[in-house]
């Protein structure tokens, strides 16, 4: 990044001033033709190496990539946590090296929301006060925009995924029905959008009393989880009572509080949540494991499987992005050869990574939470860690 310490040197020394500039990014428009955008994320880089002077030594050697720089910096702008970078700056730039960058960006916002406890909550909140939705017919067409928090998004997603699986499952019955053991996705009767828009209208008549359905059935009832760290919950709901807790520890890596597929919630949103019996809280250890439920079964099912999903808020294999809401919980020692059907020995898993998996194919998680992939000649596959805690060791 030799172009932000370019500006660094600039910014710094009021270079630009003597061309009559009036900040450093107009210089940077002007000496160089970026854009506003590029301008500005050039200067934050820039100042982020003046306060951070390991993030430069780490891009000088390759260990931060382009887009973890500019992510980087625009949790340094922030004026709030200025008091914690000296402390942070090691894990900052260290984590950048070990997760990829999904994972390092959700690191990040997680240790921005603990380092600005205030500044999140307030985030949070304009977030809420500018929710909208707005539904338009327009001649053949029917439009939906809404945008909102995510504490009420995440249980709208989580609802939204439960009648859409409703909506896969019946095609798959029928394709079944119709062409046996031939039957394959390619064969379904609609595609996964055209299932997502039923599953929405399904939703709508099912709040208004009817499933529109001669069965009458209710339709699914989805169990939203809110994976937070327990002394973090604590410290929250103590603060909402009038209580003065201690601060939180930005690098502890138990404070967070998301959905099962990694958004980040306000944390007195799901105080309330939980409280009114809206989403269920579920606390993991220090490795990210959910408390072990072991059950003598074959099958994940029920609770069982819902704590081996928020293991991870995706597929476990190295690469891939499938969220941990769209995967099966499988198996990582398989059942067959004495594994246990436990959350310790549970993953989430895509359905292509699983059928993997019977091509020698072996999935392993250390006692820190980090999984490890091997190929059939004892090989490892890459180095990515699915976060739960959003921390690697």
């Amino acid at each position: 990044m030799a172009l932000a310490t370019l500006v660094q040197r600039v910014d710094e020394a009021c270079a630009f001033v003597a061309d009559g500039h009036r900040t450093v990014k107009a210089w940077g428009r002007a000496a160089c033709n970026w854009s506003g955008a590029e301008a500005a994320g050039f200067v934050r880089v820039g100042r982020m190496f003046a306060k951070l002077p390991a993030a430069a030594g780490a891009a000088g050697r390759g260990e931060l990539g382009v887009a973890q720089l500019h992510v980087l910096a625009r949790v340094v702008a922030n004026p709030r946590v200025g008091e914690h970078l000296a402390a942070g700056e090691g894990e900052l730039v260290g984590q950048a090296s070990l997760l990829d960058f999904d994972d390092y960006v959700l690191f990040l916002q997680r240790w921005a929301a603990a380092a600005d406890a205030d500044g999140a909550h307030r985030d949070h909140e304009r977030a809420h006060r500018e929710r909208r939705a707005h539904l338009n017919i327009a001649s053949e067409r029917m439009y939906l925009d809404a945008m909102g928090g995510t504490a009420a998004g995440s249980q709208m997603y989580d609802i939204l995924e439960a009648f859409a699986r409703s909506e896969f499952l019946a095609d798959w019955d029928r394709g079944v029905a119709a062409h046996g053991e031939a039957m394959a996705a390619h064969l379904m009767e609609r595609t996964d959008p055209q299932r997502r828009f039923d599953a929405l209208h399904a939703i709508f008549v099912t709040a208004a009393g009817s499933r529109g359905s001669e069965s009458g059935d209710p339709g699914p009832a989805p169990t939203v989880n809110l994976v937070v760290g327990f002394d973090s919950f604590n410290r929250h709901l103590e603060a909402m009572l009038g209580g003065d807790p201690a601060p939180l520890d930005p690098s502890d890596p138990l404070h967070r509080c998301e959905s099962a597929d990694g958004v980040v919630v306000d944390y007195y949103d799901a105080i309330v949540a939980a409280a009114m019996g809206h989403v269920r809280r579920v606390v993991i250890d220090s490795a990210g494991v959910v408390v072990d439920m072991g059950r003598k079964q074959r099958l994940f099912t029920g609770a069982l499987r819902d704590a081996v999903m928020l293991g991870s808020n995706r597929c476990v294999w190295p690469g891939c992005y499938q969220p941990a809401s769209k995967c099966e919980a499988d198996h990582v020692l398989p059942w067959g050869t004495a594994g246990p059907t436990t959350t310790h020995n549970g993953a989430p898993t895509c359905g292509h990574h699983n059928r993997w998996r019977t091509r020698g194919y072996r999935t392993w998680r250390d006692p820190t939470g980090r999984w490890h992939h091997y190929r059939p000649d004892n090989t490892e596959i890459g180095w990515r860690t699915p976060q739960r805690n959003g921390k690697a060791s």
